[in-house]
């Protein structure tokens, strides 16, 4: 016999044709040879031989192989494995049979990659096939002729598992409805006598509860001894029946709805409609339908167009909500539908539309009701000043009403409900808002504050802020009540009341230990005057009589300060004061003011000017800045007794700082604090109203500097006010600046005598009054007065005033009386006067009106006017009717002569 598959010549050739690729690997995993039968290209003798073939070898694999490759070298017995392969784009699945080769091992490799993709995709199929199944809830199942056992299995999740079961047919028709089992048993004996393309549907009851079954046969095999094998698939349609049961019970449930539903062609052809539908358009219900188009039914559709118009934009499975006015044409009623149409297509691919809407005319009533009473509370509310806001507590406190903000009346009401604080403030006031609902609505105890702040102009916002829980019943959730009141101007008056109220109260402390104190200073100077006129009077002695005439004056001076303030304190309390500005050299007004009160320094005590610039001019009030030096030195006066009064100014950023330093006895710390009180007096034994400090700051603070005062016990005080310096002044015409702040003569302008508070008088060089009351003029023209004497016209109404001019004037000038404006007018006309003292206030025709008749007749007579009334306003109005200067009562009879000289020369 021919044994060619033994010969040694035929082993290569036979070989080639039948064997797998070998590889011989040393203990290292260098591949020492290879026998190829395959074309794969990682399989080549260039890429294997003399390699290490485990570090070719993909990580994943590489563990796997190298695994088994030391389990054979160790253990010296043959192993088979699959192993799966990916190199590159390509996936490789093999099967590698390690046989151990002296010390090396042999390992045949055998490319299974198409088997084990059919294989995976075999398996993905029946996968594939079994979730279809579960889905579907089908099984198979098979049954015998012959042994009558019913065999399944599957996932119908009724008996089923996927495990093959079996039951005899007997025992499952008991477990079949009784009402299905002859059917049942008819469909099998059909299926036993020949192929049944019929399927069944029947129900059985399975641990009490009922499951609907279909069964349909696909294969029937006859066998030899007679029987045949039926099998085919079994499906449980429960939720498909009981679905079915569903649609029919909907049907009976729309048809019975309230709402009015029906549906329509493209074309508004009625497809379908429910008996309120065809109740509420007069609709028989044996009517056929198919006929009628909605366009020709409904009320509020006259046209196709208007059908078209409602169907628009409503895409396939799509919808649109709409509300019909007046939709019945038979039922004036209803007055309008509220519903909504969706666009379905069913399994032939038509299109129709189905409406379902109900009647909302009770919901129209109501909210028109709802809405009239809304609008009435909405416009009390509106204009109370409250903001009101009402939160969800369990929607996020979501806003369900909200009116204006009291103190911003911009917020739109109508863009709040479903908003929260969050849409309408920053984040941090939100998140505080947040926290006091918070509170609120888990404490249920109410808030209650005063919030005080800006509002959106910047302006000051008062607020009365209440938080407050509601809770509701078993239908609504609990609210949160904010109210805020803009109680600004309501406290703004409080705090108004409530100052005035303590001022009142300290004004009533103040008034009896004020009313003492002007009682003592005002009774100290009367009693002097009087005394010593008396002593005057009594006196031969000229020496005596001058003293004592020195003393009246002083006292005549004092009591005059004294009634210029309190009559200036009238004015601020009444907020009249009244300032004019003008360009001021400070160092001529610190000259002046030098001038006005050296002589009326204390003994032992030196007044010291401390000048700077010389030529600084600010815009000012003259008069009051002179009258606030005027009280801070004579303030000093009372208070040192020996060193040095200093005062000064300097130029600092633009403010002009002043200063008045005494060596005096100084201000105890406690009491510092009070010296610019009004009727404040920290010295009870030292002459004064307590005024004059409080009057000096108001001067200041109203031309727009600041007062202070530094004080050592012992030592001294230094009073320092500022004024406001523009820097622009300096670069005008300095000179012109100084020429305005200086009079015609020359001279700096008259402060003292220009109805200031701080008049200071100064006595004439012998200290004596001039005049005589017994001497001089009689009133009218005088019979014994020199023709060489001038003449002046005196207008005075009160004898007492007249006499005094008289004792003063009479024995050099002569002298002519007018007792009111009138006789003025015409005793000027009649007598020529060289020079007029005009009284301001007279009967018939008062001083200035007099004056602008004598200006029509003269414009060179001088005229000075005379007057208690001593403000600056007075003054004003006597040089505008064209008085050539002003002299206030009393009158200084050093400063009246110095006034006649200056003008009769």
């Amino acid at each position: 016999m021919n044994r060619t598959l033994h010969e040694a010549d035929n082993a290569q050739r036979i070989l080639k044709l039948t064997a797998d690729t070998m590889l011989l690997v040393d203990r290292n995993g260098i591949c020492i040879d290879i026998d190829i039968h395959s074309n794969l290209w990682f399989l080549q003798e260039e890429r294997l031989l003399g390699k290490n073939i485990f570090e070719l070898m993909p990580e994943h694999t590489r563990e796997k192989v190298y695994s088994t490759f030391e389990t054979v070298l160790r253990e010296q017995r043959s192993i088979s494995k699959n192993y799966k392969l990916e190199l590159k784009d390509d996936t490789y699945y093999f099967k590698c049979i390690m046989y151990p080769y002296d010390d090396n091992v042999l390992c045949q490799y055998r490319d299974i990659t198409q088997r084990s993709n059919v294989k995976r995709q075999l398996e993905q199929v029946n996968r594939n096939l079994r979730e279809i199944q579960k889905v579907a809830q089908i099984g198979q199942w098979m049954y015998n002729t012959y042994d009558n056992v019913f065999y399944y299995m599957g996932y119908t999740g009724v008996l089923c598992e996927e495990s093959s079961r079996s039951i005899s047919l007997d025992n499952y028709q008991q477990l079949i409805v009784e009402e299905d089992r002859l059917n049942f048993t008819n469909w099998c004996r059909k299926n036993e006598e020949g192929p049944n393309e019929e399927s069944i549907s029947y129900r059985v009851r399975v641990a009490g509860e009922i499951y609907y079954m279909r069964l349909q046969a696909y294969l029937r095999e006859e066998l030899p001894n007679g029987s045949c094998n039926i099998e085919g698939y079994i499906q449980n349609i429960t939720y498909i029946q009981r679905h079915r049961n569903d649609i029919n019970t909907l049907t009976h449930a729309i048809n019975n709805a309230k709402e009015s539903i029906f549906a329509a062609k493209e074309d508004g052809t009625l497809i379908f409609a429910n008996r309120q539908f065809l109740q509420n358009h007069g609709i028989p219900e044996s009517e056929e339908i198919g006929k009628l188009k909605i366009y020709e039914i409904a009320g509020d559709m006259k046209t196709e167009n208007d059908w078209q118009e409602r169907c628009k934009d409503i895409l396939h499975g799509g919808s649109r909500s709409f509300i019909a006015h007046h939709p019945s044409r038979i039922s004036k009623n209803i007055l309008a539908y509220e519903g909504i149409m969706y666009n379905v297509t069913n399994d032939s691919g038509e299109e129709s539309y189905w409406s379902f809407s109900h009647d909302i005319s009770e919901r129209l009533h109501y909210e028109a009701q709802i809405k009239r009473l809304n609008l009435i509370m909405d416009t009390t509310i509106d204009n109370l000043p409250a903001g009101i806001v009402v939160k969800e507590v369990n929607n996020d406190f979501r806003y369900i009403y909200r009116n204006r903000e009291s103190y911003n009346r911009d917020l739109c009401v109508g863009e709040a409900i479903g908003k929260n604080d969050f849409d309408y403030y920053p984040p941090e006031v939100a998140e505080k808002k947040r926290e006091e609902d918070v509170l609120v609505a888990t404490t249920g105890q109410g808030l209650h504050w005063t919030m005080e702040g800006k509002d959106k102009n910047g302006n000051q916002l008062i607020l009365d802020k209440r938080k407050i829980r509601v809770d509701g019943d078993e239908l609504s959730s609990p609210i949160i009540v904010s109210i805020e009141w803009d109680i600004t101007e309501l406290e703004k008056i409080k705090r108004e009341l409530q100052t005035s109220k303590e001022k009142a109260e300290m004004s009533d402390k103040l008034k009896s230990a004020f009313l003492a104190n002007m009682s003592h200073e005002i009774r100290t100077p009367l009693n002097a005057i009087v005394g010593f006129s008396h002593l005057i009077a009594e006196s031969e002695n000229t020496e005596e009589r001058h003293t004592f005439y020195e003393i009246v004056e002083a006292n005549n001076e004092r009591l005059l300060q004294l009634i210029n303030e309190i009559l200036d304190l009238s004015k601020i309390e009444s907020g009249i004061i009244e300032f004019t500005s003008a360009p001021v050299n400070i160092h001529s007004l610190c000259k002046e003011v030098y001038d006005a009160h050296v002589f009326r320094t204390p003994q032992g005590v030196k007044l010291i000017y401390e000048p700077s610039e010389n030529g600084l001019v600010i815009e000012t009030d003259k008069n009051r800045v002179f009258q606030v030096f005027s009280n801070l030195i004579g303030n000093a006066f009372k208070f040192t007794k020996a060193g040095s009064i200093s005062y000064g100014y300097k130029l600092v950023n633009k403010q002009v700082v002043f200063h008045v330093t005494d060596t005096g006895t100084g201000i105890e710390p406690e009491k510092i604090e009070r010296v610019f009180e009004r009727f404040a007096k920290l010295n009870n034994y030292a002459q004064g109203t307590g005024l004059g400090l409080s009057i000096c700051k108001t001067i200041v603070e109203r031309l727009g500097g600041e007062i202070s005062v530094s004080s050592v016990v012992g030592k001294g005080t230094t009073f320092t006010f500022t004024l406001p310096y523009e820097s622009d002044q300096a670069s005008g015409d300095r000179e012109e600046q100084e020429r305005n702040a200086t009079n015609a003569n020359g001279n700096p302008s008259d402060t003292a005598a220009m109805g200031t508070f701080a008049e200071t008088s100064v006595q004439d060089a012998s200290g004596s009054v001039s005049g005589n009351t017994e001497e001089g003029c009689s009133e009218g023209s005088s019979a014994d007065a020199s023709p060489s004497q001038q003449t002046i016209l005196i207008a005075e109404d009160e004898d007492s005033n007249f006499d005094l001019l008289k004792a003063i004037l009479g024995r050099k000038y002569r002298l002519i009386r007018a007792r009111d404006g009138m006789e003025a007018v015409m005793s000027y006309d009649e007598a020529k006067p060289d020079l007029i003292l005009m009284d301001i206030k007279m009967p018939n025709l008062d001083g200035l009106e007099a004056t602008k008749i004598i200006r029509e007749l003269s414009t060179t007579v001088p005229i000075i006017a005379q007057s208690a009334y001593a403000y600056q306003q007075d003054q004003i109005a006597a040089m505008d009717v064209g008085c050539n200067d002003f002299i206030a009562k009393p009158i200084s009879q050093a400063k009246l002569k110095d006034m006649i000289n200056k003008w009769l020369p």
